[in-house]
């Protein structure tokens, strides 16, 4: 899991940690107490030829839209066929716009946008990491054939969690 305490920051350094790490690594950069109070349901398109992004469940339309997109939630964690990756920032652009400080897939036609978001239900850093811990994201194998399905589910459960 790739972890970026202040990702807008020039000096801001990644900080990698394994399945085992999660509990213990986090409270040695941040404030693990430190209450998440909302959530938003991003998400972009997977190739830059697309005319549209397709449909976010539970609409219903996904079936017929299809879901050609890249999900991920703002507080920022996601999951993608690489790895997981939680990114900080004080500044939203920083994590909705960018992963690992690259600007995100856009289309000619369909760009990065918010879906859904809600307010937390009371939960901490410290539940989010032990969550992540318990369900095995890091270790789960990444062999999707269907891109983007990764992160549809892993933001689905997420979004789910809060």
């Amino acid at each position: 899991m790739y972890f970026y305490t202040q990702v807008d920051s020039p000096l801001a350094k990644e900080c990698l940690m394994t399945q085992e790490e999660l509990l213990e690594e986090p409270g040695k950069h941040v404030d693990v107490s430190e209450d998440i109070l909302e959530v938003m349901y991003c998400t972009n398109p997977l190739y830059w030829w697309q005319l549209f992004k397709g449909a976010v469940k539970p609409t219903g339309l996904e079936n017929l839209q299809g879901t050609m997109h890249h999900a991920y939630i703002v507080f920022i964690i996601e999951k993608n066929e690489e790895c997981v990756t939680l990114q900080r920032s004080i500044k939203i652009e920083f994590v909705r716009d960018k992963y690992r400080k690259v600007r995100r897939q856009e289309s000619f036609t369909t760009g990065i946008g918010c879906e859904k978001k809600k307010m937390a239900r009371s939960k901490t850093i410290k539940q989010l990491f032990e969550h992540i811990h318990q369900q095995g994201y890091v270790n789960e194998v990444l062999n999707n054939p269907f891109p983007g399905k990764i992160s549809q589910d892993f933001a689905d459960s997420l979004y789910e969690f809060f």
